[in-house]
Protein backbone atom coordinates (compact mmCIF):
# COMPACT_ATOMS: atom_id res chain seq x y z
CA UNK A 1 0.00 0.00 0.00
CA UNK A 2 2.80 2.40 0.95
CA UNK A 3 4.66 1.59 -2.29
CA UNK A 4 1.54 2.39 -4.32
CA UNK A 5 1.20 5.78 -2.61
CA UNK A 6 4.86 6.56 -3.24
CA UNK A 7 4.57 5.59 -6.91
CA UNK A 8 1.44 7.71 -7.26
CA UNK A 9 3.24 10.73 -5.75
CA UNK A 10 6.26 10.13 -8.01
CA UNK A 11 4.12 10.43 -11.14
CA UNK A 12 3.34 14.03 -10.24
CA UNK A 13 6.96 15.05 -10.83
CA UNK A 14 6.43 16.18 -14.47
CA UNK A 15 3.69 18.50 -13.18
CA UNK A 16 5.35 19.68 -9.97
CA UNK A 17 8.66 20.41 -11.68
CA UNK A 18 7.14 23.36 -13.54
CA UNK A 19 5.85 25.12 -10.42
CA UNK A 20 9.22 26.26 -9.00
CA UNK A 21 10.26 27.40 -12.47
CA UNK A 22 7.29 29.73 -12.70
CA UNK A 23 7.57 30.99 -9.14
CA UNK A 24 11.33 31.52 -9.48
CA UNK A 25 11.03 33.53 -12.70
CA UNK A 26 8.32 35.68 -11.14
CA UNK A 27 10.37 36.16 -7.98
CA UNK A 28 13.41 37.31 -9.97
CA UNK A 29 11.30 39.85 -11.85
CA UNK A 30 9.98 41.18 -8.56
CA UNK A 31 13.52 41.32 -7.16
CA UNK A 32 14.47 43.52 -10.13
CA UNK A 33 11.38 45.69 -9.61
CA UNK A 34 12.15 46.31 -5.96
CA UNK A 35 15.47 47.91 -6.95
CA UNK A 36 13.46 50.87 -8.25
CA UNK A 37 10.50 50.69 -5.87
CA UNK A 38 11.20 49.92 -2.24
CA UNK A 39 7.55 49.52 -1.30
CA UNK A 40 6.30 47.33 1.53
CA UNK A 41 3.75 45.60 -0.70
CA UNK A 42 6.45 44.56 -3.17
CA UNK A 43 8.70 43.29 -0.39
CA UNK A 44 5.84 41.17 0.97
CA UNK A 45 5.05 39.74 -2.46
CA UNK A 46 8.71 38.84 -3.02
CA UNK A 47 8.85 37.08 0.33
CA UNK A 48 5.71 35.05 -0.46
CA UNK A 49 7.06 34.16 -3.91
CA UNK A 50 10.25 32.75 -2.41
CA UNK A 51 8.19 30.75 0.08
CA UNK A 52 6.14 29.31 -2.80
CA UNK A 53 9.35 28.58 -4.71
CA UNK A 54 10.86 26.82 -1.69
CA UNK A 55 7.78 24.67 -1.04
CA UNK A 56 7.28 23.71 -4.69
CA UNK A 57 11.00 22.98 -5.13
CA UNK A 58 10.89 20.66 -2.14
CA UNK A 59 7.84 18.81 -3.45
CA UNK A 60 9.38 18.58 -6.90
CA UNK A 61 12.66 17.22 -5.55
CA UNK A 62 10.82 14.68 -3.41
CA UNK A 63 8.62 13.39 -6.23
CA UNK A 64 11.63 13.31 -8.54
CA UNK A 65 13.59 11.20 -6.08
CA UNK A 66 10.81 8.61 -5.86
CA UNK A 67 10.39 8.64 -9.65
CA UNK A 68 14.10 7.90 -10.09
CA UNK A 69 13.75 4.73 -8.04
CA UNK A 70 11.94 3.14 -10.97
CA UNK A 71 15.21 3.05 -12.91
CA UNK A 72 15.70 3.40 -16.64
CA UNK A 73 17.80 6.60 -16.50
CA UNK A 74 21.43 7.36 -17.22
CA UNK A 75 22.99 7.30 -13.76
CA UNK A 76 25.51 10.12 -14.29
CA UNK A 77 22.91 12.62 -15.52
CA UNK A 78 20.42 11.39 -12.93
CA UNK A 79 22.83 12.22 -10.10
CA UNK A 80 23.43 15.72 -11.49
CA UNK A 81 19.71 16.35 -11.91
CA UNK A 82 18.90 14.99 -8.44
CA UNK A 83 21.45 17.10 -6.59
CA UNK A 84 20.56 20.10 -8.73
CA UNK A 85 16.94 19.76 -7.61
CA UNK A 86 17.94 19.40 -3.97
CA UNK A 87 20.23 22.43 -4.30
CA UNK A 88 17.39 24.52 -5.74
CA UNK A 89 15.18 23.65 -2.79
CA UNK A 90 17.90 24.55 -0.26
CA UNK A 91 18.75 27.86 -1.97
CA UNK A 92 15.07 28.81 -2.22
CA UNK A 93 14.58 28.23 1.50
CA UNK A 94 17.73 30.23 2.25
CA UNK A 95 16.54 33.22 0.20
CA UNK A 96 13.11 33.06 1.81
CA UNK A 97 14.66 33.08 5.29
CA UNK A 98 16.80 36.10 4.38
CA UNK A 99 13.60 37.91 3.48
CA UNK A 100 11.49 36.67 6.37
CA UNK A 101 13.71 36.56 9.45
CA UNK A 102 14.38 39.84 11.30
CA UNK A 103 17.90 38.70 12.24
CA UNK A 104 19.07 39.34 8.68
CA UNK A 105 17.89 42.97 8.72
CA UNK A 106 20.96 43.90 10.73
CA UNK A 107 23.37 42.24 8.32
CA UNK A 108 25.01 44.92 6.18
CA UNK A 109 25.75 42.65 3.29
CA UNK A 110 22.15 41.38 3.21
CA UNK A 111 21.54 42.81 -0.27
CA UNK A 112 24.78 41.41 -1.69
CA UNK A 113 24.08 38.01 -0.12
CA UNK A 114 20.57 37.94 -1.50
CA UNK A 115 21.74 38.96 -4.98
CA UNK A 116 24.40 36.25 -4.99
CA UNK A 117 22.00 33.53 -3.88
CA UNK A 118 19.33 34.60 -6.39
CA UNK A 119 21.88 34.54 -9.23
CA UNK A 120 23.16 31.13 -8.15
CA UNK A 121 19.60 29.79 -7.92
CA UNK A 122 18.81 30.98 -11.45
CA UNK A 123 21.96 29.39 -12.90
CA UNK A 124 21.30 26.13 -11.05
CA UNK A 125 17.75 26.12 -12.42
CA UNK A 126 19.08 26.30 -15.98
CA UNK A 127 21.50 23.42 -15.48
CA UNK A 128 19.01 21.28 -13.56
CA UNK A 129 16.39 21.78 -16.24
CA UNK A 130 18.92 20.86 -18.93
CA UNK A 131 19.86 17.66 -17.11
CA UNK A 132 16.21 16.76 -16.70
CA UNK A 133 15.56 17.33 -20.39
CA UNK A 134 18.60 15.24 -21.28
CA UNK A 135 17.26 12.32 -19.26
CA UNK A 136 13.85 12.54 -20.87
CA UNK A 137 14.71 13.38 -24.46
CA UNK A 138 18.42 12.64 -24.87
CA UNK A 139 21.52 14.79 -24.60
CA UNK A 140 21.19 16.03 -28.18
CA UNK A 141 17.53 16.97 -27.82
CA UNK A 142 18.11 20.70 -28.37
CA UNK A 143 20.58 20.27 -31.22
CA UNK A 144 18.77 17.76 -33.38
CA UNK A 145 15.88 18.49 -35.72
CA UNK A 146 12.47 18.40 -34.10
CA UNK A 147 10.32 15.40 -34.91
CA UNK A 148 6.65 16.31 -35.15
CA UNK A 149 4.18 14.70 -32.78
CA UNK A 150 2.49 13.07 -35.70
CA UNK A 151 5.14 11.59 -37.95
CA UNK A 152 4.03 11.96 -41.52
CA UNK A 153 3.33 15.67 -41.10
CA UNK A 154 6.91 16.74 -40.45
CA UNK A 155 9.53 18.20 -42.76
CA UNK A 156 11.28 14.87 -43.25
CA UNK A 157 8.31 12.78 -44.32
CA UNK A 158 6.63 15.57 -46.29
CA UNK A 159 9.59 15.55 -48.70
CA UNK A 160 8.44 12.18 -50.01
CA UNK A 161 6.64 12.70 -53.30
CA UNK A 162 6.00 9.09 -54.36
CA UNK A 163 6.18 5.68 -52.73
CA UNK A 164 9.00 4.81 -55.15
CA UNK A 165 11.27 7.22 -53.28
CA UNK A 166 10.19 6.16 -49.77
CA UNK A 167 12.09 3.63 -47.67
CA UNK A 168 9.94 1.59 -45.29
CA UNK A 169 12.21 1.90 -42.24
CA UNK A 170 14.05 5.18 -42.79
CA UNK A 171 11.03 7.22 -43.91
CA UNK A 172 8.12 5.50 -42.17
CA UNK A 173 8.88 3.18 -39.24
CA UNK A 174 11.80 5.08 -37.72
CA UNK A 175 10.09 8.52 -37.74
CA UNK A 176 7.19 6.94 -35.85
CA UNK A 177 9.51 5.51 -33.20
CA UNK A 178 11.24 8.89 -32.94
CA UNK A 179 7.96 10.74 -32.52
CA UNK A 180 6.28 8.38 -30.06
CA UNK A 181 8.89 6.23 -28.32
CA UNK A 182 12.40 7.68 -28.22
CA UNK A 183 11.64 10.18 -25.43
CA UNK A 184 11.43 7.22 -23.02
CA UNK A 185 13.82 4.81 -24.76
CA UNK A 186 17.08 6.61 -25.43
CA UNK A 187 20.63 6.19 -24.07
CA UNK A 188 19.88 8.56 -21.16
CA UNK A 189 16.46 7.12 -20.30
CA UNK A 190 16.16 3.40 -20.95
CA UNK A 191 12.77 2.35 -19.64
CA UNK A 192 12.67 -1.43 -19.39
CA UNK A 193 16.28 -1.48 -20.64
CA UNK A 194 14.80 -0.77 -24.08
CA UNK A 195 16.53 1.45 -26.65
CA UNK A 196 14.67 2.53 -29.78
CA UNK A 197 17.19 4.82 -31.43
CA UNK A 198 18.46 2.44 -34.13
CA UNK A 199 17.34 -0.51 -36.21
CA UNK A 200 19.43 -3.01 -34.25
CA UNK A 201 18.14 -1.75 -30.90
CA UNK A 202 14.52 -1.88 -32.03
CA UNK A 203 14.84 -5.53 -33.02
CA UNK A 204 16.85 -6.44 -29.91
CA UNK A 205 14.22 -5.23 -27.45
CA UNK A 206 14.65 -4.77 -23.71
CA UNK A 207 14.80 -6.86 -20.56
CA UNK A 208 11.61 -8.80 -21.33
CA UNK A 209 12.04 -10.18 -24.85
CA UNK A 210 12.83 -9.31 -28.48
CA UNK A 211 11.42 -5.97 -29.58
CA UNK A 212 10.58 -6.97 -33.14
CA UNK A 213 10.63 -10.41 -34.72
CA UNK A 214 10.48 -10.01 -38.52
CA UNK A 215 7.32 -11.54 -39.94
CA UNK A 216 5.71 -12.14 -36.54
CA UNK A 217 3.68 -9.36 -34.93
CA UNK A 218 2.27 -11.70 -32.27
CA UNK A 219 5.74 -12.40 -30.89
CA UNK A 220 7.04 -8.83 -31.29
CA UNK A 221 6.95 -7.18 -27.88
CA UNK A 222 6.87 -3.63 -29.23
CA UNK A 223 3.81 -4.28 -31.39
CA UNK A 224 2.12 -6.05 -28.49
CA UNK A 225 2.68 -3.04 -26.21
CA UNK A 226 1.36 -0.41 -28.65
CA UNK A 227 -1.83 -2.39 -29.31
CA UNK A 228 -2.77 -3.19 -25.70
CA UNK A 229 -5.79 -1.43 -24.17
CA UNK A 230 -4.80 2.09 -23.09
CA UNK A 231 -5.54 1.34 -19.45
CA UNK A 232 -3.24 -1.69 -19.41
CA UNK A 233 -0.17 -1.21 -17.23
CA UNK A 234 2.14 -2.36 -20.06
CA UNK A 235 0.62 -0.14 -22.76
CA UNK A 236 3.07 2.05 -24.66
CA UNK A 237 3.64 4.95 -24.72
CA UNK A 238 3.25 5.46 -20.97
CA UNK A 239 2.82 8.45 -18.67
CA UNK A 240 -0.19 9.88 -20.48
CA UNK A 241 1.66 10.50 -23.74
CA UNK A 242 -0.37 10.41 -26.94
CA UNK A 243 -0.63 6.86 -28.32
CA UNK A 244 0.19 5.96 -31.90
CA UNK A 245 -2.49 6.91 -34.38
CA UNK A 246 -4.32 4.26 -36.35
CA UNK A 247 -2.16 5.08 -39.38
CA UNK A 248 1.08 4.82 -37.40
CA UNK A 249 0.06 1.51 -35.81
CA UNK A 250 -0.89 0.04 -39.18
CA UNK A 251 2.48 1.03 -40.66
CA UNK A 252 4.42 -0.60 -37.82
CA UNK A 253 2.26 -3.71 -38.16
CA UNK A 254 2.81 -3.95 -41.92
CA UNK A 255 6.54 -3.28 -41.56
CA UNK A 256 6.86 -6.21 -39.14
CA UNK A 257 4.57 -8.51 -41.14
CA UNK A 258 6.55 -7.97 -44.32
CA UNK A 259 9.89 -8.81 -42.72
CA UNK A 260 10.89 -5.68 -40.76
CA UNK A 261 13.31 -4.68 -43.53
CA UNK A 262 16.09 -2.30 -42.71
CA UNK A 263 16.28 -0.99 -46.25
CA UNK A 264 13.52 -1.51 -48.80
CA UNK A 265 11.52 0.75 -51.09
CA UNK A 266 7.84 0.70 -50.16
CA UNK A 267 6.85 0.47 -53.82
CA UNK A 268 9.00 -2.65 -54.29
CA UNK A 269 7.13 -4.31 -51.43
CA UNK A 270 3.95 -4.25 -53.55
CA UNK A 271 1.54 -2.74 -51.00
CA UNK A 272 -2.13 -3.45 -51.68
CA UNK A 273 -4.56 -0.58 -52.16
CA UNK A 274 -5.42 -0.32 -48.48
CA UNK A 275 -1.79 -0.11 -47.36
CA UNK A 276 -0.94 2.26 -50.21
CA UNK A 277 -3.71 4.53 -48.96
CA UNK A 278 -2.27 4.36 -45.44
CA UNK A 279 1.10 5.54 -46.76
CA UNK A 280 -0.55 8.21 -48.92
CA UNK A 281 -2.10 9.57 -45.75
CA UNK A 282 1.14 9.24 -43.76
CA UNK A 283 3.27 11.04 -46.36
CA UNK A 284 0.47 13.42 -47.39
CA UNK A 285 1.05 12.58 -51.03
CA UNK A 286 -2.20 14.27 -52.06
CA UNK A 287 -1.23 17.59 -50.51
CA UNK A 288 0.08 19.29 -53.65
CA UNK A 289 -3.31 19.02 -55.36
CA UNK A 290 -4.88 21.58 -53.03
CA UNK A 291 -2.08 24.09 -52.50
CA UNK A 292 -3.53 26.45 -55.09
CA UNK A 293 -6.41 27.18 -52.74
CA UNK A 294 -5.79 29.98 -50.22
CA UNK A 295 -7.78 31.05 -47.17
CA UNK A 296 -7.64 33.64 -44.44
CA UNK A 297 -6.05 32.49 -41.16
CA UNK A 298 -8.34 30.67 -38.76
CA UNK A 299 -9.09 32.25 -35.41
CA UNK A 300 -6.78 31.13 -32.61
CA UNK A 301 -9.80 30.81 -30.34
CA UNK A 302 -11.55 28.53 -32.84
CA UNK A 303 -8.48 26.31 -33.14
CA UNK A 304 -8.11 26.16 -29.36
CA UNK A 305 -11.76 25.14 -29.03
CA UNK A 306 -11.26 22.29 -31.52
CA UNK A 307 -8.20 20.97 -29.71
CA UNK A 308 -9.96 21.21 -26.35
CA UNK A 309 -12.86 19.20 -27.81
CA UNK A 310 -10.50 16.36 -28.76
CA UNK A 311 -9.78 17.19 -32.39
CA UNK A 312 -6.27 17.00 -33.78
CA UNK A 313 -5.49 19.99 -35.99
CA UNK A 314 -2.57 20.03 -38.44
CA UNK A 315 -1.42 22.78 -40.79
CA UNK A 316 -1.20 21.56 -44.37
CA UNK A 317 -0.08 24.85 -45.85
CA UNK A 318 1.18 27.71 -43.72
CA UNK A 319 1.07 30.18 -46.59
CA UNK A 320 -2.45 29.16 -47.58
CA UNK A 321 -3.70 28.65 -43.99
CA UNK A 322 -5.12 25.24 -44.93
CA UNK A 323 -5.99 22.75 -42.20
CA UNK A 324 -6.36 19.02 -41.69
CA UNK A 325 -8.60 17.94 -38.80
CA UNK A 326 -8.75 14.43 -37.30
CA UNK A 327 -10.92 12.77 -34.69
CA UNK A 328 -10.74 9.12 -33.68
CA UNK A 329 -13.60 8.20 -31.41
CA UNK A 330 -12.39 4.63 -30.80
CA UNK A 331 -16.01 3.54 -31.00
CA UNK A 332 -16.95 5.53 -27.90
CA UNK A 333 -16.56 9.28 -28.26
CA UNK A 334 -18.54 11.45 -30.66
CA UNK A 335 -17.13 14.81 -31.80
CA UNK A 336 -18.87 18.15 -31.64
CA UNK A 337 -19.13 18.79 -35.37
CA UNK A 338 -20.63 22.25 -34.89
CA UNK A 339 -17.10 23.52 -34.13
CA UNK A 340 -16.04 22.76 -37.71
CA UNK A 341 -18.27 25.51 -39.09
CA UNK A 342 -15.89 28.10 -37.60
CA UNK A 343 -13.03 26.87 -39.82
CA UNK A 344 -15.03 25.88 -42.89
CA UNK A 345 -12.94 28.15 -45.15
CA UNK A 346 -9.64 26.66 -43.97
CA UNK A 347 -10.70 23.00 -43.59
CA UNK A 348 -9.67 20.86 -46.56
CA UNK A 349 -8.95 17.43 -45.03
CA UNK A 350 -11.29 15.83 -42.51
CA UNK A 351 -10.81 12.43 -40.86
CA UNK A 352 -13.64 11.21 -38.61
CA UNK A 353 -12.88 7.61 -37.67
CA UNK A 354 -15.13 5.28 -35.68
CA UNK A 355 -16.79 8.09 -33.75
CA UNK A 356 -20.47 7.20 -33.90
CA UNK A 357 -21.55 9.48 -36.72
CA UNK A 358 -25.14 9.24 -37.97
CA UNK A 359 -26.85 10.25 -41.18
CA UNK A 360 -27.85 13.53 -39.55
CA UNK A 361 -24.21 14.35 -38.86
CA UNK A 362 -23.42 14.18 -42.56
CA UNK A 363 -25.71 17.17 -43.09
CA UNK A 364 -23.25 19.19 -41.02
CA UNK A 365 -20.27 17.89 -42.99
CA UNK A 366 -22.03 18.75 -46.24
CA UNK A 367 -21.76 22.43 -45.26
CA UNK A 368 -17.95 22.36 -45.41
CA UNK A 369 -17.50 23.57 -49.00
CA UNK A 370 -13.73 23.29 -49.35
CA UNK A 371 -13.21 19.64 -48.42
CA UNK A 372 -10.81 17.87 -50.73
CA UNK A 373 -10.43 14.76 -48.61
CA UNK A 374 -13.00 13.10 -46.34
CA UNK A 375 -12.57 9.93 -44.31
CA UNK A 376 -15.70 8.53 -42.62
CA UNK A 377 -14.57 4.97 -42.07
CA UNK A 378 -16.27 2.73 -39.51
CA UNK A 379 -19.24 5.00 -38.88
CA UNK A 380 -22.83 3.73 -39.09
CA UNK A 381 -23.90 5.96 -41.96
CA UNK A 382 -26.00 4.77 -44.90
CA UNK A 383 -27.22 5.91 -48.32
CA UNK A 384 -29.51 8.44 -46.69
CA UNK A 385 -26.58 10.22 -45.09
CA UNK A 386 -24.23 9.82 -48.04
CA UNK A 387 -26.70 11.63 -50.28
CA UNK A 388 -25.92 14.84 -48.39
CA UNK A 389 -22.35 14.76 -49.65
CA UNK A 390 -23.41 15.74 -53.17
CA UNK A 391 -22.71 19.36 -52.26
CA UNK A 392 -18.97 18.73 -51.76
CA UNK A 393 -17.96 19.63 -55.31
CA UNK A 394 -14.22 19.87 -54.52
CA UNK A 395 -14.02 16.40 -52.97
CA UNK A 396 -11.24 14.27 -54.50
CA UNK A 397 -10.98 11.48 -51.95
CA UNK A 398 -13.78 9.77 -50.02
CA UNK A 399 -13.33 6.82 -47.67
CA UNK A 400 -16.52 5.01 -46.62
CA UNK A 401 -14.86 1.81 -45.44
CA UNK A 402 -16.94 -0.06 -42.87
CA UNK A 403 -20.11 2.00 -43.40
CA UNK A 404 -23.57 0.82 -44.49
CA UNK A 405 -23.72 2.42 -47.95
CA UNK A 406 -25.03 0.33 -50.86
CA UNK A 407 -24.94 0.47 -54.66
CA UNK A 408 -27.54 3.24 -54.47
CA UNK A 409 -24.86 5.64 -53.26
CA UNK A 410 -22.38 4.87 -56.03
CA UNK A 411 -24.09 6.75 -58.83
CA UNK A 412 -24.63 9.84 -56.73
CA UNK A 413 -21.14 9.90 -55.20
CA UNK A 414 -19.33 9.21 -58.44
CA UNK A 415 -21.09 12.14 -60.04
CA UNK A 416 -19.00 14.45 -57.85
CA UNK A 417 -16.95 16.35 -60.45
CA UNK A 418 -13.51 16.06 -58.81
CA UNK A 419 -13.76 12.66 -57.12
CA UNK A 420 -10.76 10.47 -57.97
CA UNK A 421 -10.78 7.77 -55.26
CA UNK A 422 -13.70 6.12 -53.50
CA UNK A 423 -13.15 3.45 -50.84
CA UNK A 424 -16.12 1.19 -50.11
CA UNK A 425 -14.65 -2.07 -48.80
CA UNK A 426 -16.61 -3.81 -46.05
CA UNK A 427 -19.81 -2.00 -47.04
CA UNK A 428 -23.05 -3.23 -48.61
CA UNK A 429 -21.80 -2.33 -52.08
CA UNK A 430 -21.58 -5.44 -54.29
CA UNK A 431 -19.30 -6.38 -57.16
CA UNK A 432 -22.00 -5.91 -59.79
CA UNK A 433 -22.44 -2.27 -58.83
CA UNK A 434 -18.71 -1.63 -58.92
CA UNK A 435 -18.36 -3.37 -62.31
CA UNK A 436 -21.19 -1.30 -63.75
CA UNK A 437 -19.64 1.88 -62.48
CA UNK A 438 -16.23 1.00 -63.93
CA UNK A 439 -17.66 1.01 -67.44
CA UNK A 440 -19.26 4.42 -66.96
CA UNK A 441 -16.51 6.32 -65.15
CA UNK A 442 -13.07 4.98 -65.98
CA UNK A 443 -11.26 7.93 -64.38
CA UNK A 444 -12.56 7.07 -60.91
CA UNK A 445 -10.78 4.45 -58.82
CA UNK A 446 -13.20 2.50 -56.64
CA UNK A 447 -11.62 0.26 -54.00
CA UNK A 448 -14.19 -2.40 -53.28
CA UNK A 449 -12.37 -5.54 -52.20
CA UNK A 450 -8.76 -5.77 -51.15
CA UNK A 451 -6.61 -8.46 -52.67
CA UNK A 452 -4.89 -10.84 -50.22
Amino acid sequence: MTADIVNYFARFHPLLVHLPIGFLCFAILMEILRVWKQEAAILKIVSLLWLATAISSTLSAGSGYFLSQGGGYDNEILVLHKYGGIGLAILSWAIYLIHALPVFEAVRIRGVLRFGLVSLTFLLLLFTGHWGGSMTHGTDYLTTSIVAEDAGNNTETSRIKTLDSADIFRDAAMPIFQAKCVSCHNPEKKKGELLLTSYEEILAGGKTREGVIPGNTAASEIYKRITLPKDHKEFMPTDGKKPLTETQTRIIEWWIETGAHRKMSIAKMNPDKQIADVFNDFFQLDRDAILAYKAEPASENDLAALIKAGFQVNAISKSGNLLEVKFNGNGQNKPDLSLLANIKDQLVWLHLTNCGLTNEDLKVIAKLPHLYKLNLNRNKVSDQGASNLASLTKLEYLNLYGTEVTDSSLQMLTSLPELKKLYVWETKVDSAGVASLATKNKSLEVVYRLLP
